[in-house]
C-alpha cells in the first residue's frame, strides 16, 4: 500500500482527510487499505492492530487515524489507543483532550469509561496517553493493561495501537503480547533498508506477525528510480527489490 506525500497547501499533512464528501482521489489509498484489514480479519482473528515504524516521522499516527475513520464508516466500532507515551499525537488529529487517558487508567484506577472520548467520526474513539509517563515498560508488561486490551478486544470490532517507533524504543516488545501483529509504516525517501531490516528482524524475534507494510509520503515527481524500476515496493506480503 503505497500513499504519496501531499503538497503543503492541500492542509492534509498530519490530519484526517478520510470522511463523507471527501475527495475520492485523496482518499483512495486509505480505503484499499481498510479493504485489506477487513479481509484479513474476516475469521475475526486480526483486529488488535499494532503500527510500527523503524524511526520516528513515517506518517504512522496519520495513517492509524485515517484508518480508524474509513473502518468507522464501514459500520465498524473502532477505538485508537495511543501507546506512544514518548510522542503522543493522536488527540490533535482528533482534536481532543490529552488528559484523563491510559496512565490514569493504569496508575490512578481511574474507570474504563472515564478515559474513553468520542470523536465527531462515525463509530470511531481514542484512548490518550493522559499524564506523563516516564516508565512506560511498566506500563505495558502490567496485568492490568493486558486485561485493558483483552476487555478492549470484546467491545470493538478493531483495537487500533499507536505505537513508538521500533528502533528508538522496546516498548513494542511488550505491546506485541497484546496484539494481533503490525502494520509497519515505511517513509519514502527518509527511512532507510537498513533501518527497515533492522525493524523487521527485531520484530520477527519477537515473534511478531507482519501482517502487512505501508508506503508513506511518496513523492513520484522526485523518484527517478520509479520510472527505471529501481525502487523497493512494500505491499502487504514481503517487501519485493525490483531492481
Amino acid at each position: 500500500m503505497i500513499f504519496g506525500k501531499k503538497k503543503k497547501s492541500s492542509g492534509d499533512v498530519g490530519k484526517i482527510i478520510v470522511g463523507e464528501g471527501a475527495s475520492l482521489r485523496n482518499t483512495e489509498g486509505y480505503n484499499r487499505l481498510k479493504d485489506n484489514i477487513l479481509y484479513m480479519n474476516a475469521d475475526g482473528n486480526k483486529k488488535v492492530i499494532q503500527v510500527e515504524s523503524a524511526v520516528k516521522g513515517e506518517g504512522k499516527t496519520t495513517v492509524i487515524c485515517n484508518l480508524a475513520v474509513s473502518l468507522g464508516l464501514t459500520d465498524k466500532k473502532v477505538i485508537v489507543v495511543d501507546l506512544d507515551f514518548h510522542r503522543p499525537r493522536t488527540h490533535r488529529m482528533f482534536n481532543v483532550s490529552k488528559e484523563n487517558g491510559i496512565a490514569e487508567y493504569i496508575l490512578n484506577d481511574e474507570k474504563l469509561e472515564n478515559i474513553v472520548k468520542k470523536t465527531e467520526y462515525k463509530n470511531v474513539e481514542i484512548i490518550t496517553r493522559g499524564a506523563e509517563i516516564y516508565n512506560s515498560s511498566l506500563v505495558f508488561v502490567s496485568d492490568k493493561f493486558k486485561k485493558l486490551i483483552a476487555t478492549l478486544r470484546e467491545q470493538y470490532d478493531y483495537v487500533l495501537l499507536d505505537c513508538p517507533p521500533v528502533l528508538q524504543m522496546s516498548d513494542y516488545m511488550h505491546i506485541s503480547e497484546v496484539s494481533d501483529g503490525v502494520l509497519f509504516m515505511v517513509a519514502y525517501a527518509s527511512t532507510t533498508k537498513t533501518q527497515v531490516a533492522e525493524a523487521i528482524k527485531e520484530l520477527k524475534k519477537n515473534g511478531t506477525e507482519i501482517l502487512g507494510t505501508v508506503f508513506t509520503m511518496y513523492d513520484k515527481k522526485k523518484d527517478k528510480s520509479y520510472e527505471s524500476g529501481n525502487y523497493y515496493n512494500y505491499n502487504y506480503g514481503e517487501e519485493t527489490n525490483n531492481k
